[in-house]
């Protein structure tokens, strides 16, 4: 930035400030306004529209103190960071030039008193190491105090976990930017922050010194250095780059993904577990009944991440049962939480003096909900609902009857507006206040005490800005005013006096309103400071709310939608009986939509072949059984009759496809990378949903792949996963014939003079047909289209020879060991090979096997 040399100290202290805030806009405090000047100014003026003025020559422009905060979320929506410099003295008790300070740095990833933040969303700041093949995680969110650590071991994971993150900003190192440009251009879509590196021994350090600890151990970092790495580079960017204080954050807490069933970014985005393009096409928004932002929050950290925890998952269970068969306890509990605000964001805004007198209500008015939410649940008897009956126990009643007896019931939304303190509640507040109201009472009852002392019945006291208070007597009274009075002004026809008296009322009243307003905002911060005593105890209660609300959420949707429990154990069962799809059903008439039932084993069940046509139901029935299996392993009840769901590791999906040209990735590529991953990640206790793969390339070509992929899962040692292939490829239904394990389920279609009628239900044996043109005539194609269709079709099965699956013996190019391309494999280095050159690979291959049957 060329900034030409400051030509005042106010320019110079500018500057300096300027220069702490590097890459973001400073806002520069002067009286009741924030100042930009220069490229800033130039900068804000155009992205807030305002008007661009100047300051000894310097471009400037500016923004009322009182309003700023609307317009620094403009400016962080559009992608800035906001450096605010506050005036750090009293101008009453400073002569000359005000010091002025950066106090912070607003970023997306630190934003906490903005209309930015979602309720029911957490607002993440993310920071990423690297050793070797190993990463590092750090993720704090400043609003709630909340801070994890994860490490992880593969960069699949990596982009797992950030997709369910969904992080506001992001911390990495150049070396990280360079090795993984690849993840970061395809998952992030948030500001990134870059440092030139991380240190391990800074890290260390920080985090003990912030904690004041001796070790780590005690979060369960032992030996996890590259999530050390992250915590305490994050912990230094926001103390030392930032200036973001962190005394809030109390605990790290260390979080592994083997807790949990992994669910892929891909499966996440096709089956809309928590976003869509349409909210209410999403399993949170059906299942999202909570009544606080805590419940909400946690819910939606549930359905990201399903338990593996049998024991887990029933004691979720047991706790919604127990709502479910008390729905008197239900609804009046409903009624206390609706009344409870964001606890843990109304505390951290009091931690970060961020908080206003409504504020302070407000966690009053939550807080005074709590006792009787525990009487409610007294006679519940559940494990968690137990413990979280006993957290509810603890002491928020002081806080209660200090912030009662201290601020309004409807105090003003800022604290300069006075009226805040509630009378009776300080002495020296109650007496500025009455020498405020009663002034002219006090100059009335004055003027007679005089008049009565002087017996000069024309005395006056009267005002003038530029004299102040006086006494008023004609001159030829003037000789009757005592010797104490002060003569202070003479006049054509009457003299001016002034007494101590006067003068000390004069005194106090032109310095009331200001004496209030400091008094006011002492009073404030002790009253916060009082509070925050309690701050561990109300971050307690309001994560218990939190889980009350969402257990309590589950259940009223189990009561609302008809939801049963279903058994959940370690076996490798999953049998579903008169399923349904709970968002289409929701969709639709009610009672219209078709169940259908599910067994599925690792032995004779273990992969389906679902064919029949379009729109007839197989992509609902797939992505069913999958939202099925999540609910559970979250404790929720299922939209079914009965169910017995065997723990579910990893849940894949292969849906849909489209060209990526940003990526160079065509539909084929994206279908085929897919694909990979679930091969390569897949085990025994795994649960895959297929639709249509292969149908990126040539018919044929798609057949093969397709067959190679079942039969691949239905033979190879640990990757024997439970399996439902959608297909048009009718022809795949011969694999039932020549692999156990393979049973063939097609989508009953009524054929009848007029057309075809889908009946929605899903039924054993295979279809031979693909009723593609049937589908053509139901979307309104035009006659002749489908009449010509039709004359071709019948050519086309004329000339066609009935295609012939491979035989069992054939060589497969999954048995890498005795197959010819076993030499061209081994030589590929799949950790450095592009999109490009792996399609160009195929390519290849392709060609020698058409033009030699290699």
């Amino acid at each position: 930035m060329n900034i030409k040399t400051p030509s005042t100290p106010m320019m110079s202290q500018w500057e300096e400030c300027k220069k702490q805030a590097k890459d973001a806009l400073l806002f520069f405090r002067l009286g009741d306004f924030y100042e930009a000047f220069y490229e800033d100014a130039y900068i804000i003026s155009k992205e807030l529209d305002l008007t661009l003025t100047k300051r000894h020559d310097a471009p400037m422009c500016g923004v009322p103190f009182h309003a700023s905060d609307s317009y620094v979320d403009k400016l962080i929506s559009k992608g800035y960071k906001i450096a605010i410099a506050e005036q750090t003295q009293n101008p009453k008790e400073t002569k000359g030039l005000l010091r002025r300070e950066i106090l912070r740095i607003v970023s997306p990833g630190t934003v906490i008193n903005s209309s930015l933040i979602t309720d029911k969303t957490n607002n993440y700041f993310v920071c990423l190491s690297q050793i070797a093949s190993s990463f590092g995680v750090a993720i704090i969110d400043l609003s709630t105090s909340e801070f994890k650590a994860m490490q992880l071991d593969d960069k699949k994971d990596l982009q797992d976990e950030l997709y369910r993150l969904q992080p506001k900003e992001l911390l990495i190192t150049k070396k990280f930017q360079k090795m993984n440009e690849e993840l970061l251009r395809d998952v992030i879509a948030c500001p990134i922050n870059v440092k030139e590196d991380f240190d391990f021994k800074l890290s260390h350090d920080a985090i003990l010194h912030h904690f004041n600890i001796n070790t780590l151990d005690g979060f369960g970092l032992r030996g996890m250095n590259e999530a050390i790495i992250a915590c305490g580079a994050l912990f230094l960017y926001l103390l030392e780059d930032l200036h973001i204080d962190l005394s809030h954050i109390k605990t790290i807490q260390t979080e592994m993904l083997s807790s949990y069933m992994a669910i892929d970014y891909s499966c996440m985005r096709h089956l809309e577990i928590v976003d869509s393009y349409e909210k209410s096409n999403t399993l949170l928004h059906l299942l999202d009944k909570t009544s606080t932002p805590m419940g909400g929050r946690i819910l939606r950290q549930w359905l990201k991440k399903p338990l593996l925890s049998v024991d887990e998952i029933k004691a979720r269970q047991d706790s919604i049962e127990e709502f479910v068969n008390n729905p008197t306890i239900l609804n009046e509990l409903k009624l206390y939480l609706n009344k409870i605000r964001d606890l843990e964001r109304l505390i951290m805004k009091i931690a970060s003096n961020q908080a206003t007198a409504k504020d302070i209500v407000s966690l009053r008015f939550s807080l005074e909900n709590i006792l009787p939410i525990k009487h409610l649940l007294e006679t519940f008897s559940s494990f968690i609902l137990v413990k979280e009956k006993e957290n509810l126990n603890l002491d928020v009643i002081t806080v209660v009857e200090t912030i009662k007896n201290t601020i309004v019931e409807n105090p003003p939304f800022r604290l300069s507006d006075g009226d805040v303190f509630k009378d009776g509640y300080n002495q020296e507040l109650d007496e500025l206040r009455a020498l405020n109201r009663d002034s002219k009472t006090w100059i009335a009852n004055y003027q007679n005490q005089l008049k009565q002392e002087t017996q000069i019945k024309t005395l006056k006291v009267g005002y003038t800005k530029a004299f102040g208070y006086y006494i008023d007597v004609s001159r030829g009274q003037a000789d009757k005013m005592p010797t104490t009075f002060q003569r202070k002004q003479t006049l054509l026809n009457s003299e001016r006096f002034i007494t101590q008296e006067l003068k000390n009322f004069e005194h106090k009243i032109l310095t009331a309103e200001e004496s209030i307003k400091a008094l006011e905002n002492q009073l404030f911060n002790e009253l916060k400071n009082e509070i925050l005593k309690y701050a561990s105890t109300i971050k307690i209660i309001a994560k218990s709310i939190g889980h009350i609300d969402t257990l309590a959420s589950l259940a009223q949707a189990s009561r609302d939608y008809g939801y049963k429990r279903p058994y959940v154990d370690d076996s490798n069962l999953l049998v579903i009986e008169k399923g349904r799809h709970p968002i289409i059903e929701k969709k639709i008439t009610e009672g219209s939509f078709i169940p259908n039932d599910t067994y599925m084993d690792n032995d004779a069940n273990q992969l389906f072949l679902i064919t029949g046509p379009n729109m007839a139901g197989k992509s609902t029935y797939i992505r069913q059984v999958a939202l099925l299996v999540i609910m559970a392993q979250i404790g929720a009840f299922i939209p079914a009759e009965k169910a017995h769901i065997g723990i579910i590791d990893k849940l894949f999906s292969r849906i849909g496809a489209s060209d990526d040209i940003a990526k160079g990735q065509s539909t084929f590529m994206v279908e085929m990378t897919e694909t990979a991953n679930i091969l390569n990640n897949a085990t025994n206790k795994s649960l895959i949903i297929l639709d249509e793969i292969g149908r990126g390339t040539s018919t044929y070509d798609g057949i093969s792949i397709a067959w190679a992929v079942a039969e691949y899962l239905l033979t190879t040692k640990e990757k024997k996963a439970k399996t439902l292939f959608a297909t048009h490829y009718w022809e795949l239904t011969a694999i039932e014939q020549k692999i156990k394990g393979a049973v063939n389920y097609n989508v009953a279609v009524e054929e009848t003079p007029s057309g075809i009628i889908f009946l929605r239900k899903i039924l054993r044996g295979s279809t031979d047909k693909s009723y593609g043109i049937h589908v053509g005539r139901l979307a309104g194609l035009p006659y002749i289209v489908l009449k010509r269709a039709e004359e071709m079709l019948s050519h086309l099965e004329k000339k066609q020879q009935k295609y012939s699956p491979p035989p069992s013996n054939q060589m497969s190019i999954f048995d890498i060991k005795e197959h010819p391309l076993q030499k061209e494999l081994l030589n590929i280095d799949l950790n450095h090979i592009s999109p490009m050159e792996a399609l160009h690979t195929l390519l290849n291959w392709q060609k020698k096997v058409k033009n030699h049957g290699f």
